[in-house]
């Protein structure tokens, strides 16, 4: 079963402008008697709006993820050169950490998913990170444990929070230089050092056998890819992140090596039926 970790309810009802609707759900059922009896039908009728809410469900979402497919034409996270507002889709595994700020106190206002793809994979010619970064109120499930975002990522921590108040005021598109949204006079290297060291605690703390598959929409805020970097990076704010369903590989595998040593060791029918022909070989 798909699991839905995070929406960015603010993506789906206004940058996408999914309408809210409210949902109507019907239970029905009929009880019959004996013959001579009439039939009685007994229905009950409850309605919800996710209008008071404020998040959206899950065919809202189904919704405005037909949209960015038909109207955005979506690249994959490991295109390359992508620009700021490129919507992308990813599919990889994900390490998951509730943060706060570095200077401030729990509970945390951020959540990051943080991901790996080595060289030599999907194209990568050098190691490549993704780091989704939005507000931990649009978290669904799994919330786990928050801490520090890190040092010096007081930039990068604001950002996060200021798009999601500029989504809530209406404003949706990201500026090409991300200093108009949160002014900064350290200059754009450290700016993306200190992304890069999030990714890189996050990934530390995380091995990459212990995350789950994880798959989604988002929009990219900055490919850090330079040849002084160890490896290039690429920092978007997500629409959704959801985990679908985890196929079991050592069962897979067991399966198959059970499947090949059946396959080896049962005799065939010829070699337990036929007996040894004694009439002449045809000439």
């Amino acid at each position: 079963m798909t699991e839905v970790v995070f929406v960015s309810d603010t993506k789906v009802y206004g940058q996408l402008g999914i309408p809210q609707v409210a949902i109507q759900r019907d239970i029905g059922g009929s009880i019959n008697f004996p013959p001579s009896a009439p039939i009685v039908q007994a229905s009950v009728s409850r309605s919800r709006s996710d209008a008071s809410s404020g998040r959206a469900t899950l065919d809202e979402l189904a919704q405005a993820i037909k949209k960015v497919e038909k109207l955005h034409d979506p690249a994959e996270i490991t295109d390359f050169a992508l620009q700021t507002n490129r919507w992308v889709r990813f599919d990889l595994r994900l390490a998951q950490q509730p943060v706060f700020e570095d200077s401030g106190r729990p509970p945390a206002d951020v959540v990051i998913f943080a991901g790996d793809i080595p060289a030599g994979e999907a194209g990568q010619p050098r190691d490549m990170g993704v780091l989704l970064c939005g507000s931990i109120q649009h978290l669904r499930t799994r919330n786990l444990p928050p801490g520090r975002m890190g040092s010096d990522t007081t930039w990068l921590h604001e950002l996060v929070i200021e798009i999601g108040r500029r989504e809530e005021r209406g404003i949706y598109a990201i500026p090409e230089y991300l200093t108009e949204i949160v002014p900064s006079r350290r200059p754009n290297i450290l700016r993306e050092d200190a992304a890069l060291g999030v990714h890189g605690w996050v990934s530390r703390d995380n091995p990459v056998e212990g995350r789950p598959r994880m798959r989604g929409h988002a929009i990219v805020l900055m490919d850090i890819d330079h040849t002084r970097q160890s490896k290039r990076l690429v920092v978007a704010s997500p629409l959704y992140v959801e985990v679908p369903p985890q196929r079991d590989s050592r069962r897979r595998r067991f399966t198959l090596l059970r499947r090949r040593q059946i396959s080896t060791t049962e005799p065939t029918p010829a070699a337990q039926t036929d007996p040894p022909s004694s009439d002449p070989a045809p000439r």
